[in-house]
């Protein structure tokens, strides 16, 4: 076959795919299958009721009434959030009979591409997993270590999913479930672009904020540095995230800059490049490693959308690296929501906050309105940064009370 008919085949193949994936999300909603949760006060139950004979291993047990509903489901994400971070040691053993271990390359509802032994497959989830509650609104994420029972033409099930050792996650609307965005990750590389689209630090704050929640390590990559006209202004609005203890990588898909020292921190790791759309995530992994297949679309010139980044990727995917570790790109997100995050717990993400919180003549300051603020005196003189302030705000804002 001609190598460019075969690569045309491959490409609308893999865009089949995909788009079987999507209308088997907009189809599945979260713990839509199974037996109807039975409504009983739990309060009420006698210890010995849990092992009855009535009640099924994989059955939930619902409260009567929303609010305790939503306090249960509540409790359940922050435990799997101080959880995230444990490593975890997998046990080959330890398989369900009859299966073998793969890794998630994309997931959508009910379906999932899984990697085993170097080839991918497409696979459903039982639905038996399903049912189970877990706060997420998907059962399995690029990069998840699950357990697949092999079948012939296309048969083969997800049986389980193995334990994680981290989890990235956004709120899912204004409900408590979140929707998961990778997992089993090893860092976060925050890419942003210097122009088209132009830099967003509040949107930044919050990928690093999410980074840390779930024990991640994070890393700023500002690309499009090929259109820097102003070197002094570049470096002036990454002072503060330099200052503050975070990494900076300045790159370029374009020209290369710093795409060498780019591909040493992903090397023997798990990264997930996430930003907003039309930064050049897509870009800059074709350029770590060509081949890669990847699709990047121009910046919109016109319309309500102009010099903002267009959906260039619709799935979190994973892709191998050769030199060793790998990389989920994630679809770019305009709104990254902080789920079960506190008002009095935002200033502990700000490190150059540290040293002034317990200056405040509040125990409970939140450095906006109180007098003899400690923060608010040290962004007045200069010796925190206005913008990280700005964003903190805005952030402080954005969250329940």
């Amino acid at each position: 076959m001609p190598k460019q008919h075969h690569d045309y085949v491959s490409g609308r193949q893999k865009s089949e795919r995909k788009d079987n994936l999507r209308k088997a999300k907009k189809k599945m909603r979260p713990n839509s299958h199974g037996r109807s949760p039975r409504q009983r006060e739990w309060d009420h139950l006698a210890e010995d009721e849990w092992d009855s004979p009535g009640f099924y291993e994989d059955e939930r047990v619902m409260p009567l009434g929303s609010q305790s509903r939503h306090k249960v489901v509540e409790a359940i994400a922050k435990q799997s959030i101080k959880k995230a971070g444990e490593q975890i040691d997998l046990d080959p053993d330890a398989l369900p009979e009859g299966t073998v271990q793969g890794v998630v390359i994309e997931a959508a509802g009910e379906q999932c591409v899984v990697q085993v032994d170097g080839r991918q497959m497409d696979c459903v989830v039982r639905r038996s997993l399903l049912v189970k509650e877990t706060t997420f609104t998907s059962v399995a994420a690029a990069g998840d270590n699950v357990a697949v029972r092999l079948g012939e033409n296309g048969s083969s099930a997800v049986e389980q999913v193995l334990p994680r050792r981290s989890v990235l996650a956004r709120p899912e609307g204004k409900t408590f479930y979140r929707q998961l965005v990778a997992a089993n990750i090893d860092q976060v590389l925050v890419v942003a672009s210097w122009r088209k689209p132009a830099i967003w630090p509040e949107l930044i704050d919050r990928y690093l904020i999410a980074a840390e929640r779930n024990h991640l390590e994070a890393v700023i990559c500002v690309n499009k540095v090929d259109l820097v006209e102003d070197p002094e202004e570049l470096e002036e609005a990454l002072q503060p995230y330099r200052d503050a203890g975070y990494q900076v990588l300045l790159t370029s898909a374009e020209t290369g800059a710093g795409v060498e020292n780019l591909n040493a921190l992903l090397k023997d790791a798990v990264t997930v490049f996430t930003g907003l759309s039309g930064v050049g995530k897509s870009s800059l992994l074709s350029a770590v490693q060509p081949g890669l297949s990847l699709r990047a679309l121009s910046i919109g010139e016109r319309g309500k959308n102009r010099n903002q980044g267009r959906h260039t990727t619709t799935l979190a995917s994973l892709y191998p690296l050769k030199e060793g570790g790998a990389v989920i790109d994630t679809p770019g997100i305009r709104e990254f929501g902080l789920a079960f995050l506190e008002r009095h717990e935002l200033d502990a993400f700000y490190p150059e906050m540290a040293a002034w919180i317990g200056a405040c003549a509040f125990a409970d300051c939140t450095h906006t309105h109180e007098p003899d603020c400690a923060v608010k005196e040290a962004v007045a003189v200069g010796e925190m940064s206005t913008m990280r302030y700005e964003n903190y705000v805005k952030i402080l804002e954005s969250l329940a009370g």
